[in-house]
């Protein structure tokens, strides 16, 4: 018993008892893993003489050339087609690479419960991540059907954000048992009823809808609210118009996503004009697709790069294993296209020139690059839908520019004794000024009267008349005004042609030389050629 209180005590101090044992190594057979072969490799090199005396290193046989292997059946794509689209020009379709079931019964479910229906009842609260019909309770059943029916009958009752989930999660997996058209329409309806309520259908939905139409091989719908596009990371996807007649749709995704200039920002788009400006640039773009494009292909002159994407199909959704799809789309982006980019902003700068005309404004933009094909489409436009109305201005507006004219220089030609005399009379009063500043004697500045110039009579101010004196300034373009007088615009043409001069050009030296004489210029363009100002009409018709 002592004997077995000492060994304790002993073991006590036993350090190598503390330490835990180590497992001894397994002996593994040969033929469960590989080890790699790590040998040297003997690597034999040629030096070659170059012409100029330089070495090179010759590695012929090093490195090997790997052969193009034909694509297994698993790549080949299982659908490949040209969509109708003016910005999309082939999609490739594969099947899902690794097969899965964990969504399989959802799918069934999808299936059973596809054609039930429920009565009206009573909101119940339900939530999930990933929502799915095994999660629901009888009463909750019966409210998702009752819902999904209103849905389907133009009635959107307000939800709770799992069911919405679940009715588009359902409608994703049906796409192959079902009409795809209305499954499209569905889609569209639910984020433009729901959006404002749950903001994240606008970057799922973007993207979704647009996978369930590649996928279904059907055209983007016209019912897209514009923040699909905004959210997608296909935009050019929404991009669309059917032959002969763009639809404004896609002439207001051309303005917003492939414009160089915004004309929300013009200075002249405010209050009640925005409303012109919107209408009004859309419908004449669209006009000019119209006019100028062949087929469903838009023909601007511009040189389209293609782009590449491949995407997953309907990426973060619950989707079963025989809908899943990976695509691949060859396309031309927005951004990218430089020169559509800037023919598209000259459309929209022409056409709020021929705004501005309407409104009353004088100023333009500078447009450089649209063909007359393009021009000819957007002045028919304008001529048929927003007319130049004349401004007439008001008995203030006259009272103020009769009032204003009292504070303006006189008009007078320009003569050298005149300018010789003011000269010799700025001398004179210089004079006087450094005599007064003088500080004589008594410590006052000495006065003196001014001189006096006794002989003005040489002096002479000429009044002419201001026509006479703008005809003998212009000469031959004298009669470009009387063409403007009366409106005559293929007078303008013959004159412009006779000058061998732009009639642009002749009228802006016109009012370059009228505003010498008058203040003011005294034509404008009406969109067909020139006319007289109002103001002026009286002065020259007399």
């Amino acid at each position: 018993m002592q004997d077995r209180k000492i060994d304790a005590k002993n073991d006590f101090w036993a350090i190598e008892k503390l330490i835990p044992k180590t497992q001894k190594p397994r002996n593994f057979p040969t033929h469960v893993r590989s080890v790699p072969d790590v040998s040297a490799v003997d690597i034999i090199s040629d030096v070659t003489e170059r012409p100029n005396g330089e070495s090179r290193l010759n590695l012929t046989g090093l490195v090997k050339v790997a052969t193009p292997v034909a694509p297994t059946e698993s790549q080949k794509p299982e659908l490949e087609y040209s969509p109708v689209s003016p910005l999309i020009s082939k999609v490739k379709i594969y099947k899902w690479k690794n097969s899965y079931n964990y969504y399989e019964d959802f799918k069934k479910d999808a299936i059973r419960y596809k054609n039930m229906s429920a009565p009206p009842c009573p909101h119940v609260p339900y939530f999930s991540y990933v929502p799915q019909y095994v999660q629901l309770n009888s009463a909750q059943l019966s409210w998702y059907l009752y819902f999904r029916d209103s849905v389907k009958r133009g009635y959107f009752p307000e939800c709770d954000y799992s069911y919405i989930l679940l009715l588009i999660y359902e409608t994703i997996n049906l796409g192959d048992i079902s009409d795809v058209k209305e499954g499209q329409d569905l889609l569209c309806e639910i984020h433009k009823h729901y959006r404002k309520s749950y903001p994240k259908l606008d970057r799922l939905l973007g993207d979704w809808i647009c996978d369930y139409s590649i996928l279904h091989q059907l055209p983007p719908p016209t019912n897209a609210h514009p923040a699909l596009a905004d959210a997608s990371t296909l935009k050019e996807f929404y991009a669309y118009f059917k032959g002969v007649g763009a639809t404004d749709s896609y002439a207001k995704l051309l303005i917003r996503y492939c414009s160089a200039y915004d004309y929300k920002k013009s200075k002249f788009a405010v209050g009640e004009a925005i409303q012109v400006y919107d209408k009004h640039i859309t419908g004449a773009l669209s006009h000019s697709i119209n006019i100028s494009s062949d087929g469903t292909k838009l023909i601007t002159g511009a040189t389209l790069e293609n782009n590449f994407i491949t995407r997953d199909a309907y990426s973060g959704a619950l989707c079963a294993s025989d809908i899943k799809r990976r695509i691949e789309i060859e396309f031309c982006s927005f951004s990218s296209s430089h020169e559509l980019r800037f023919i598209i902003a000259d459309i929209v700068k022409y056409s709020e020139n021929k705004i501005r005309a309407h409104l009353g404004v004088k100023s333009r933009l500078s447009v450089f690059g649209l063909s007359k094909e393009i021009t000819g489409a957007l002045d028919a436009y304008f001529s048929r839908e927003l007319p130049v109305i004349r401004h007439t201005r008001t008995e203030k507006e006259r009272h103020l520019e009769e009032y204003d004219k009292l504070y303006e220089p006189p008009k007078t030609e320009f003569s050298l004794k005149n300018a010789e005399f003011i000269e010799e009379s700025s001398w004179n009063t210089t004079a006087m000024l450094e005599d007064a500043f003088e500080e004589k004697e008594s410590g006052y500045p000495e006065y003196e009267a001014p001189q006096v110039i006794e002989n003005c009579s040489d002096i002479s101010v000429e009044n002419t008349d201001e026509v006479s004196q703008l005809k003998e300034i212009l000469k031959e373009k004298y009669e470009f005004i009387e063409a403007a007088i009366h409106e005559n615009f293929t007078l303008q043409k013959e004159i412009a042609k006779k000058l061998s001069m732009m009639s642009d050009a002749i009228a802006d030296s016109i009012n370059d030389a009228a505003a010498n004489v008058f203040g003011d210029i005294i034509l404008e363009d009406c969109g067909f050629g020139y006319t007289i100002i109002e103001d002026y009409r009286e002065i020259f018709e007399k």
